[in-house]
């Protein structure tokens, strides 16, 4: 399995099926973020419905670890032709455990992502969506240049998002 990017203190790495028991810990570990969705508990059916529908829509769904290689989040996100559009990448999931947040674990994340991203010079626009009810979120992904662009807007599950996106036009 090899990884992503790396990072100073986090690299991700692409799932496999060895790496789901794991993959289960960071979501039970990461309840109280579940718990602003309609599904507050998390089983090994919750993670695999993740996981296919991830690889659905061309994904790559990832753990986040230390350089230890301990798993401490998930970072899901397409690198491009997110709904048909090639230039389009799109953010699904951004989850890192409570007792490391608030450390930049989350900001370096998204920064080895959007790099995998950037390698694609068709890519111009990162999409995300954040849930209404998760400020601190709404925070984050404002803080890393993410703006708000539609909603909110009722999903088919129950909750409510803000649209998000990013341009990547003015590449650095």
């Amino acid at each position: 399995m090899a990884i992503l990017t790396r990072g100073k203190f986090c690299g991700i790495q692409p799932i496999d099926r060895d790496s789901l028991d794991a993959v289960l810990g960071v979501y039970r570990g990461c309840e109280d973020f579940l718990a602003l969705g309609p599904e507050p508990k998390a089983d090994m059916a919750m993670v695999l419905k993740d996981l296919a529908r991830s690889q659905q829509r061309g994904g790559i769904f990832c753990g986040i670890h230390e350089a230890t290689g301990r798993m401490i989040g998930i970072v899901d996100f397409t690198p491009r032709g997110f709904e048909g559009q090639d230039q389009v990448a799109f953010v699904s999931l951004l989850m890192i455990v409570p007792s490391l947040r608030g450390r930049g674990i989350g900001t370096e994340a998204i920064g080895l992502m959007e790099r995998e991203i950037r390698r694609d010079p068709l890519v111009t626009m990162i999409r995300s969506a954040v849930q209404m009810n998760n400020p601190d979120a709404q925070r984050f992904w404002s803080r890393h240049g993410y703006q708000i662009t539609g909603g909110p807007e009722a999903q088919p599950d129950g909750t409510t998002v803000l649209g998000l996106q990013k341009d990547l036009s003015h590449r650095v």
